[in-house]
């Protein structure tokens, strides 16, 4: 139009905010996991790069191939590619763990609830194949696995009314029975063992569909178990991580419901003698339900979970992490992490990856004043379903 002109600043694109979204610079970088990925619930890093999910088949999820439960990158997060388990039958995956490069042990279910049920899946050449191993006798179900190496494997099994932990010493081939989880401790889906003490997230029931966050320990590697002292009055607990020998942390929750989704804060407790006794620590800051720890150094802690936001609430994924061995936790801010996240692994002091229904994310950490390298140990996380 002729003869008009225009007086201001030229217009721009303005820019678009989604609900929740932290402000500042991502620390988490998130993606959609590959096409056909169900609900994601457990994770496992066995270097730097090297990083398997596993989870269960989603609703009226099936693109060509059929459902993906497991998936893995090569590039410490960056890209994800799906992987297929033999045999046809695509089974429902609680827990893995990948002593190797080369080797990782995936356990859950076949979804039958039945006496034989439990399901283990293992591969040896990198994730090229998953193949079915032995599961441990009249399971119905293989919650979680622990490897410190191939003929070093523990898991957590639930025989319905009574739960169990077993041993192998051939990567799954055959199973040696341990010992009973206290009578009535409900296990999660996240085991730690490291140098002979096992100790398990979860819950003793209260009351109809309430119960109270308890621990339970194995200080002989799975052979007995005995309940941990833990505060009276707590939250369900879902994840624990030791940062040092002696330091442990539990993240979980302050409602007691088990029988529902019911919006709440996060929960933390902490134990200085190895998991043996347990106190009220300071929550986790911008996680509200926390459902995965990891700590790759004894300073550097990462917390994975829920924020709530709005009414009626709405979950989105949230991310905290410590520089002071979980003393304090501080928000990480994200860029997409749109739904719950349930798992986190952190294979080296300067990255996590974390997963959560459908999503995956990678996480820098922080740096603490005194760091004093940038490779951590090798660290490897079980999951708890979230919703």
């Amino acid at each position: 139009m002729a003869g008009c002109s225009l007086t201001g600043h030229p217009s721009t694109t303005p820019t678009t905010h989604v609900l929740g979204e932290p402000k500042g610079t991502p620390l988490a970088l998130g993606q959609p996991a590959p096409a056909g990925t169900g609900q994601l619930g457990a994770v496992s890093c066995a270097s730097a790069k090297r990083c398997w999910a596993v989870g269960v088949a989603g609703p009226n999820v099936a693109p060509p191939g059929g459902a993906t439960v497991i998936i893995a990158t090569k590039n410490a997060g960056t890209t994800w590619t799906a992987e297929h388990v033999s045999g046809g039958a695509t089974p429902q995956l609680s827990g893995i763990s990948c002593p190797s490069v080369i080797q990782c042990m995936a356990v859950g279910t076949t979804g039958a609830s039945l006496p034989g049920s439990g399901v283990v899946v293992v591969t040896a050449d990198g994730g090229a194949t998953w193949a079915a191993a032995s599961a441990p006798a009249s399971a119905l179900a293989v919650t979680s696995v622990s490897c410190a190496g191939p003929a070093d494997c523990t898991a957590i099994v639930s025989q319905g009314t009574v739960t169990w932990s077993a041993h192998s010493a051939d990567f799954g081939q055959t199973w040696q029975q341990e010992g009973d989880l206290p009578g009535s401790f409900v296990a999660g889906h996240d085991l730690l063992c490291a140098t002979g003490t096992c100790l398990v997230a979860g819950y003793v029931p209260v009351g109809s569909g309430h119960g109270q966050g308890a621990l339970a320990l194995s200080p002989d590697d799975g052979q007995t178990w005995a309940q941990a002292s833990t505060p009276s009055g707590i939250g369900v607990l879902q994840s624990v991580a030791c940062p040092s020998a002696t330091l442990c942390l539990a993240a979980g929750t302050t409602t007691t419901t088990v029988s529902d989704v019911v919006p709440a804060k996060g929960q933390l407790l902490q134990s200085t003698d190895g998991g043996h006794t347990w106190a009220t620590a300071t929550g986790p800051a911008a996680v509200d339900d926390a459902y995965g720890i990891a700590c790759p150094s004894a300073q550097q802690c990462a917390i994975v979970g829920t924020k709530w936001y709005g009414f009626p609430a709405i979950a989105m994924g949230a991310l905290a992490q410590s520089v002071n061995g979980g003393v304090t936790f501080k928000s990480s801010p994200s860029a997409y992490a749109p739904i719950t996240l349930a798992a986190l692994a952190c294979p080296t002091t300067t990255a996590c990856v974390a997963v959560g229904g459908d999503t995956v994310v990678r996480l820098t950490l922080l740096q603490p004043k005194h760091h004093a390298g940038a490779s951590g140990s090798t660290a490897s996380s079980t999951g708890s379903s979230a919703p």
